[in-house]
């Protein structure tokens, strides 16, 4: 079965939060605020679809142009298979496509499989913010990703690690 990326739909939504619920570090929302998102055209929501079934999400604030992922989560039995990456690197190229000049988030710093999979898409660390969540009390780590439009990356000469460069 192939994985699919694609916006997501009203009928997604008990879906979405079910993963959010098995999810204890994903962000959570009420059932208006996602639907809510489904129409506004300055969210970015996306769902992850293997075979018929919704098997992750992503949920990005795209207002302005540095964007902001709000939200990222995977089915527990669905992690460590590259369906987060998969939904990181859709984020990514809606955002070089829509011109956004970076997209940061927050990680709790004890998220580190969050923190790994940012990484891994070429998100750094730039900052921190003390007692950021609660629930439990925890500080946020910032991360940031320089995007790089399809335009500059055609005047990059081949070979070039100014991308690798600007992000890390």
């Amino acid at each position: 079965m192939d994985l699919v990326i694609r916006a997501a739909i009203q009928s997604d939504l008990d879906a979405v939060l079910a993963i959010e619920q098995a999810s204890p570090t994903a962000a959570h929302w009420s059932r208006a605020q996602y639907e809510s998102a489904i129409s506004n055209q300055e969210s970015l929501f996306l769902v992850a679809e293997l075979g018929h079934s919704v098997v992750g999400f992503l949920m990005a604030s795209t207002a302005v142009r540095e964007w902001e992922l709000e939200n990222i989560a995977v089915l527990p039995s669905g992690r460590r298979q590259g369906i987060g990456a998969a939904l990181m690197q859709a984020l990514i190229s809606a955002g070089e496509k829509a011109r956004a000049t970076e997209i940061r988030q927050e990680i709790r710093r004890s998220n580190l499989a969050a923190q790994r999979l940012g990484q891994h898409a070429g998100f750094v660390q730039d900052g921190h913010r003390p007692g950021y969540y609660s629930d439990p009390q925890e500080d946020a780590l910032l991360f940031k990703y320089l995007v790089q439009s399809k335009q500059e990356a055609a005047k990059t000469p081949s070979g070039s690690s100014e991308k690798s460069s600007k992000n890390g």
